[in-house]
């Protein structure tokens, strides 16, 4: 009979996961992330049967983290405006205290080991977000494009700015607020 699997096993092998990905790429190895979590390599393959797997669900981890931040007190019964910024503060104050899982949640975006049900579940956990930017989209000179198009100008805005507040924090503030101007002008207008 097999031992029942440790949810804090699994937990070690993701953050071991994250935290080489953020410092190696997607290149980091699967006897390394093992290594980084004091785990024998085949312990990994315990949790995940394959690295796909194991990037499969790193990538979900990540994405439901930063849908539970920018989601959280969303102020539904305010204006879209409000709503929006309330969006743009909490995905840029996360990705500021957490720069190890933006990098690596930027590397997982773009990976073509991630499939087309991880990525249709990021869209469901964020689907609240993708409707606000579809509402306030819908009328200005972005009313004709794709979906996926909005959401790429809004993603490369948000890693441009929390690059910019990285390289510059005393300018963190108004480097927000000035992205946030230049978001709410660029999908409002």
């Amino acid at each position: 009979m097999a031992r029942p699997k440790s949810e804090e096993k699994r937990k070690l092998i993701l953050s071991s996961a994250l935290q080489l990905i953020a410092e190696q790429g997607l290149g980091a190895s699967t006897a390394d992330i093992a290594k980084r979590a004091k785990l024998p390599h085949g312990s990994v393959f315990t949790y995940f049967e394959t690295k796909a797997d194991l990037l499969n669900a790193l990538y979900l981890e990540l994405k439901q983290e930063l849908a539970g931040v920018i989601l959280e007190d969303l102020p539904y019964d305010d204006k879209p405006r409000a709503q929006l910024e309330h969006l743009w503060l909490a995905w840029t104050a996360w990705g500021m205290a957490n720069p190890s899982s933006r990098r690596a949640l930027a590397q997982l975006s773009v990976s073509d080991q991630i499939s087309d049900g991880s990525r249709n579940a990021a869209f469901a956990l964020a689907a609240p977000a993708i409707g606000l930017l579809r509402s306030v989209s819908s009328t200005g000179a972005l009313t004709n494009v794709s979906e996926n198009y909005v959401n790429a100008i809004v993603e490369a805005l948000v890693s441009a700015t929390i690059d910019y507040m990285l390289a510059y924090p005393k300018e963190g503030n108004a480097t927000q607020k000035a992205g946030f101007e230049l978001l709410w002008r660029a999908i409002s207008a």
